[in-house]
């Protein structure tokens, strides 16, 4: 069941990241919690970030224990060994490319993995990278980005033992799609207390 294009007004709201010291960043992990893999994330700007954030806060404006939102979408989590050698492919895949719009269109829930998200345009150079990446490495991808499975979104909440779908139609009725620009995308390395950022690439306009 999906919820979205709610003609609801949502304004930009604060959201406080911590800065990126070196190519070494801890943060809790998202589509990949519980395994060991490395995920490529493509990068949300502040503003849009900012935006989902506050879906959540103004749907639920009591709720204190909301954590920040790390505004990504995630392209591919590779479960292979040979993890500098995944990054310099995705280097070379990556080395003309500039950076670019997404557009949110919807507010769902996964069911299988208990979230409820922000989904964008399967569509564009989002979707070509992804494509790039499963061409080469599809056998080492875990089952959710695999070639044909991968399902692109922003994780608003994970929360299994709530009624998810409640909580979704609230939080849509104040979304509406917009566009979100992807300057960087990082590589995040998991682990069982979280992920840490190892590496990431800047998309250059060219």
């Amino acid at each position: 069941m999906l919820y979205g294009d709610q003609q609801t007004g949502m304004h930009g709201g604060v959201y406080n990241e911590s800065s990126l010291s070196g190519h070494l960043l801890k943060r809790k992990p998202d589509i990949c919690r519980g395994k060991k893999m490395l995920c490529v994330i493509g990068k949300l700007d502040d503003t849009a970030t900012e935006k989902l954030a506050l879906i959540h806060k103004t749907a639920f404006p009591d709720d204190r224990a909301v954590k920040p939102l790390h505004g990504h979408i995630t392209l591919a989590a590779y479960t292979g060994n040979e993890e500098m050698r995944f990054i310099q492919s995705c280097r070379k895949l990556m080395e003309n490319v500039p950076p670019f719009e997404v557009k949110y269109v919807k507010i769902e829930v996964l069911d299988e993995t208990s979230i409820i998200v922000a989904t964008p345009e399967k569509s564009g150079l989002l979707d070509f990278l992804h494509q790039g990446i499963a061409e080469e490495y599809n056998d080492t991808l875990d089952k959710w980005t695999k070639k044909d499975v991968w399902h692109p979104h922003t994780t608003l909440l994970y929360s299994p033992l709530s009624d998810l779908y409640s909580i979704c139609q609230k939080m849509a009725g104040f979304f509406i799609p917009f566009s979100a620009s992807i300057c960087r995308i990082e590589f995040s390395r998991v682990s069982d207390n979280g992920y840490d950022i190892i590496d990431y690439i800047d998309l250059s306009p060219g």
